[in-house]
């Protein structure tokens, strides 16, 4: 299929070749992985970024992320730590002078085979970004397009995934696509996720559906309103405190783009731009609550 924005897929694929010429600094499997893999569970996320120092200093802000960098000048691939554990990494790539941002997050879902995943996406409309490459000793990885547009990775760690529990403070919670046509796209993600799917009913005029694997729900699709916005995934991260973390967003150089309302998840979500573009959800979601597994 033809992708909406030709300049767009150009961009990604650009930083994905980055990203390659970088996989050798990345975490040790050792460091990361358990002997365990849940097939459609989001278990790592990358930003790339033409200015990794201005990110830093803002998700060190917002999220007292820690930071460790490995490589030099551009080659450089930033290590996220949040409270010492490895959660994402950061990326060099300069702008394309045609982009509307400089900052773009991307989240990988676990796979059992990355080739066969590529296949599935393609064979229901889904385009390659970048094609499935091989980091020995680690992980196989690619990146793709759903029928929409929107960005995602497929990978399948050698060793395992990061372990499968309740997320802690400040790091990743849950992971949601804003899509044009939620139901068309639910189907598109269903077998490569091996996803149960479940409507919601709470999203008012909104179609909403669940995306299962391993027993609880592991992402979302939310219907836009307005179908001439660009369909997208958006990752949420679990904060302690969500005025505190407005506050934050806005000292430290962000944008928020949709404060907390009473009646969007009972005011429990916040969404923003860092200061290049990149959008992320801050959500509020306590320990009881664990079972439900978002938001």
């Amino acid at each position: 299929m033809r992708l909406s924005s030709r300049k767009t897929l150009a961009l990604a694929g650009a930083v994905l070749l980055l990203a390659a010429a970088c996989a050798a600094k990345r975490p040790d499997a050792s460091e990361t992985l358990e002997r365990a893999h849940i097939q459609g569970r989001w278990v790592w996320a990358e930003l790339f970024t033409d200015n990794v120092d201005t990110e830093k200093a803002f998700y060190q802000e917002v999220f007292g992320w820690q930071f460790e960098s490995r490589g030099t000048g551009t080659d450089t691939f930033t290590l996220v730590r949040a409270d010492g554990r490895p959660i994402a990494g950061i990326i060099h790539h300069a702008k394309a002078a045609e982009a509307e941002r400089s900052a773009r997050w991307l989240s990988f879902m676990s796979v059992p085979d990355v080739a066969r995943a590529v296949e599935q996406a393609t064979s229901s409309g889904g385009k390659v970004v970048f094609p499935p490459k091989i980091f020995r000793g680690r992980s196989e990885s690619a990146v793709l397009a759903d029928p929409e547009g929107a960005f995602f990775g497929v990978v399948h760690n050698d060793a395992g995934d990061s372990p499968d529990v309740f997320p802690a403070y400040n790091t990743w919670l849950w992971h949601e696509l804003w899509a044009k046509d939620a139901a068309a796209m639910a189907a598109f993600y269903r077998p490569i996720g091996d996803y149960t799917v479940t409507r919601r009913e709470e999203a008012g005029d909104r179609t909403e559906v669940h995306l299962t694997a391993g027993g609880f729900p592991r992402a979302g699709i939310l219907e836009l309103k307005h179908k001439d916005r660009p369909a997208t995934w958006l990752p949420y991260v679990r904060v302690q405190d969500l005025q505190k973390t407005v506050a934050a967003v806005t000292r430290a150089g962000g944008r928020i783009i949709m404060e907390p309302k009473p009646d969007v998840r009972h005011g429990t979500v916040a969404v923003f731009l860092d200061p290049l573009g990149s959008a992320v959800a801050a959500v509020e979601w306590p320990d009881e609550s664990a079972e439900e597994g978002k938001p």
